[in-house]
């Protein structure tokens, strides 16, 4: 008895003998995910704070604003039109000097 394997039920095999190969850094990727999207959520600073902020104490243009170790950090403009990075903080709004 000669047996035939569609190629769609061969390929379904094929995934799900892999799935156990998965890494397990993809679930704790997610996760961490999950945990920076509450934090940024509990935060009493939002992104349109943060952006406002960085105005507010005199820097141009924001160009990045990102998530990182529980703050805001901004690229902006500053009053000479170079470039600066900044971090807000995200309880109070205060906006401190990173670097270029």
């Amino acid at each position: 008895m000669t047996r035939h394997v569609r190629p769609a039920a061969a390929l379904a095999l094929a995934l799900a003998a892999a799935l156990p190969l998965v890494p397990a850094h993809a679930s704790e990727r997610d996760a961490r995910r999950t945990e920076e999207s509450r934090a940024v959520a509990a935060a009493r600073i939002d992104a349109t704070a943060a952006i406002a902020a960085v105005r507010a104490a005199g820097y141009g243009p924001v160009s990045e604003l990102d998530w990182e170790h529980d703050r805001w950090e901004v690229k902006a403009t500053d009053a000479e039109g170079r470039r600066v990075a900044l971090h807000v903080d995200a309880a109070t709004g205060a906006v401190a000097h990173r670097g270029r």
